[in-house]
């Protein structure tokens, strides 16, 4: 019986069959507002709100990359300086890790060459979890573990795949030759 009232809502007044996707048809909810459809129907890519999420996810990647930047500051370049020789790395790096953390983080904010960008500064997130993982997983460990270093490198991974999205800078220049 459900079938048939199925059916029926895909014949216009002529009792002619209307033109309908498979998606409509196999799922019955043409009758159901848009943003239910678009929510819940196909677990493809959208198209149209897809450079959105992007937009949001570039914003928050490179917010984060500023603030962590100034953060060193904030402490001191000399407390981050010891802390990259308790690691391992040479102190001589503290300055153009917090440089190349603040051009990067403004780069992909404002979404110029967010790929490479996001690409190179995927190093510096492995380098963290790289360090970080003898410590553990929770971040609340004490040290900090690996689990919201490895957040933001799986973040950023996503934009080096899927680019810059909407409002970004390099979109409004013209088109990439890269």
């Amino acid at each position: 019986m459900l079938a048939m009232n199925l059916r029926k809502d895909f014949l216009d007044d002529t009792g002619k069959e209307q033109d309908v996707s498979v998606d409509q048809y196999r799922d019955g909810r043409s009758g159901m507002p848009a943003i239910f459809t678009a929510l819940f129907s196909n677990a493809t890519v959208d198209p149209i709100l897809a450079p959105y999420g992007l937009f949001v996810l570039r914003v928050a990647v490179g917010f984060d990359w500023i603030v962590h930047a100034f953060l060193k500051t904030s402490r001191g370049m000399e407390t981050h300086a010891a802390l990259l020789a308790k690691n391992g790395i040479t102190p001589l790096l503290a300055w153009p890790t917090f440089s190349l953390e603040v051009i990067g983080g403004v780069a992909i904010l404002l979404g110029w060459y967010t790929r490479q960008w996001a690409a190179f500064l995927l190093v510096f997130l492995a380098v963290v979890v790289w360090i970080k993982w003898p410590v553990g997983w929770g971040y609340s460990n004490t040290g900090g573990g690996w689990e919201y270093p490895l957040f933001w490198l799986v973040a950023q991974a996503a934009l080096v795949l899927a680019g810059s999205g909407a409002f970004s800078l390099q979109s409004t220049l013209g088109p990439s030759k890269l």
